[in-house]
């Protein structure tokens, strides 16, 4: 499963959120990414993004900013967005996706908007790192639930 995390300008809350869950995945065959919906390619997570997962034991090194597109919302299987502004942009912008497209916090059944840190302090991004967890451990439940409930592949030989 190839999940997307979409924030505004992709160098703070989708890139900790993308950085997290791919440190702490349960299932090697969840992947995730992110992209924004106002930036330009090829920017740097911001500092305060970096110093946070840093003091996680995590690297926003290797992360670069990416506009959300055609391509990468196709290629995702699952799209969550840190506001409710945001997924009404993409469900506009790209309605043959709108069925994947969901507020990070309602696909969770926590009803909330993660807390947009740009411009604040190094403690306004604890803080939505903080959130991030709480809505990332809350994901990984519901997505254990989903593959659970998957049919599994039988075979009508005899064993």
């Amino acid at each position: 499963m190839q999940i997307l995390f979409v924030c505004t300008g992709n160098t703070c809350r989708s890139p900790m959120a993308e950085a997290m869950f791919r440190a702490h995945t349960p299932n090697p065959d969840w992947q995730a990414t992110s992209a924004g919906i106002a930036t330009w390619d090829g920017l740097m997570a911001s500092v305060l993004a970096c110093d946070e997962m840093a003091a996680r034991g995590l690297s926003l090194d290797y992360h670069r900013s990416r506009q959300i597109n055609q391509e990468i919302m196709t290629a995702s299987d699952l799209i969550l967005t840190m506001t409710r502004q945001q997924k009404k942009v993409l469900a506009a912008s790209y309605p043959d996706f709108a069925d994947k497209i969901f507020l990070l916090g309602e696909y969770v059944g926590q009803i909330e908007e993660v807390t947009d840190p740009y411009g604040g302090s190094a403690d306004d991004y604890l803080d939505t790192a903080n959130q991030l967890v709480k809505l990332l451990e809350a994901l990984f439940t519901k997505l254990e639930g989903i593959t659970s409930e998957s049919p599994e592949t039988t075979t009508d030989e005899p064993s």
